[in-house]
């Protein structure tokens, strides 16, 4: 019998992982039906009760041979099972990012969408893997100590360690006078995962190469904040604490538009960013339930597109929006903006139609996005190739069209051939080092999947709960 289990566990666990190849071949017909199929029936899952803890044991998946995703009820080691769509989308949103900075802003505020994108993200699924921890402290399966200490634990091994490599090598690059010494006073600031307050109100312009950290900083502020916070309250409360946590932000933002602040500070302040995190995690929350109308409303392709021609229509009109001088009417529209964008997460996350999840499943979409959160950190530290005056008096003052489409692939490249060797030379062996050595929790039996199976869900949680901005 444990034979068979182990046998299944391996198979499952196969199927679930990808390499990292940039390989164009489509999924087949049946294959995207499966998928969907295991896609949809996993919001179907009732959320667990005390009873049905107490029946089944403390581990959900050893029961079942899957977590519910319903219920992000998470394993031993708190896993959840990877949700379909989601890796393309991140990598959706790194692309925008990118071709913003790229661009240097000619083509709108796509980059500003793909940040939000990641906000609502990471707060569907931090959220997510919060509530289904305090439901263990709920059940007496764990306590809040081990909790917190085991949701740090896990973040720091994901984030830190490619984050102060790549400090410690500007560092030594300033050092050495190979990058701007003038901005060597915010290294303090990035150390301490306050970039955002460096940007916003200390220097009051975008520094470069270094204006990508704020969202970073943004989100370790939001884990180190919130997480306590949702690990104390009640799992019955936790939607009412998104509530207040969105209420208060822009309630922060109108204060912040009527008193004039400027607006790097306003848009890089963590009161109002914290809301978006928090909207995706509502949203999470809310079709997580086990009558869930909205999942069922948001599980249409119909609705997926509307929601996707909206969010290109606040994106086109954001240079127009943004300069609304009425701080009320300013809040409601980027309040309606963020909905949108929330919704959208939720969508995609519930989508039923096989050929969008056909799409964001693609084999080189996924492995981009698996690969997301390094390619952001390392692409704005690629100088542009065309857009310098050596470039310049190459071409006699005026570069051509070519030879800066030439320079941004180029950017690109090198920028995803350094987050690929990161993957595969520091991240994912950290990743297995994390599950070999994760902190256990208090009053919880020793887990007896095997070593694969442990390592494979390891590797599935950290790519769909943060590789975000």
């Amino acid at each position: 019998m444990h034979a068979r289990r182990t046998s299944r566990a391996l198979s499952d666990a196969t199927i679930r992982r990808r390499p990292l190849m940039w390989t164009g071949h489509a999924l087949s017909r049946s294959a995207i039906g499966r998928r969907v199929a295991r896609h949809c029936d996993a919001f179907s899952s009732p959320r667990p009760t005390l009873a049905s803890v107490e029946r089944s044991g403390p581990s959900i998946t050893a029961q079942n041979g899957r977590a519910t995703r319903a219920t992000f009820a998470l394993e031993d080691d708190h896993m959840n099972t990877r949700i379909a769509g989601f890796d393309g989308l991140r990598a959706i949103a790194v692309l925008m990012v990118f071709f913003q900075h790229r661009l240097f802003g000619d083509i709108g505020e796509i980059g500003h969408l793909g940040v939000w994108i990641f906000f609502a993200l990471s707060g569907f699924l931090i959220i997510g893997i919060l509530s289904a921890q305090r439901t263990r402290i709920e059940t007496g399966v764990s306590r809040f100590g081990a909790e917190l200490k085991r949701f740090l634990f896990r973040r720091t091994l994901r984030i830190f360690p490619i984050y102060y490599l790549m400090l410690l090598v500007m560092c030594a690059l300033m050092a050495f006078g190979m990058a701007s010494p003038e901005l060597a006073s915010g290294m303090p600031f990035h150390f301490a995962y306050l970039s955002n307050i460096w940007i916003g109100s200390v220097l009051h312009y975008w520094p470069g190469r270094y204006s990508h950290l704020w969202s970073l900083a943004i989100e370790e502020q939001f884990y180190l904040v919130f997480a306590p916070l949702l690990l104390l309250v009640a799992v019955r409360r936790h939607l009412a604490a998104c509530l207040v946590i969105v209420a208060a932000g822009l309630v922060s933002l109108v204060a912040m538009r009527a008193a004039h602040w400027q607006d790097i500070t306003i848009y890089t302040h963590p009161l109002t960013n914290f809301w978006l995190l928090a909207l995706g995690g509502i949203g999470g929350l809310m079709i997580a339930r086990k009558e869930s109308r909205l999942r069922a409303w948001l599980g249409h392709g119909a609705t997926l597109f509307a929601l996707s021609l909206g969010l290109v229509a606040f994106c086109a009109s954001e240079p127009s929006w943004n300069q609304v001088g009425n701080p009320v009417l300013f809040t409601l529209i980027s309040a309606a903006y963020g909905l949108c964008i929330a919704a959208l997460v939720c969508s995609i996350a519930c989508c039923r139609n096989a050929v969008v999840i056909g799409l964001l499943e693609a084999n080189w979409l996924v492995s981009f996005g698996r690969i997301s959160y390094g390619f952001y950190l390392y692409h704005n530290l690629i100088p542009d190739l065309t857009r310098n005056h050596h470039a310049e008096a190459l071409f006699g003052g005026t570069v051509p069209l070519w030879a800066h489409v030439a320079g941004i692939a180029g950017s690109f490249a090198i920028s995803l051939a350094l987050a690929v060797l990161s993957w595969r030379l520091i991240e994912e062996p950290i990743l297995r080092l994390k599950t070999s050595r994760a902190p256990a929790s208090a009053h919880t039996p020793p887990a007896s999947p095997s070593r694969h199976e442990r390592v494979e869900r390891s590797l599935t949680d950290d790519r769909a709960a943060s590789d975000a901005a």
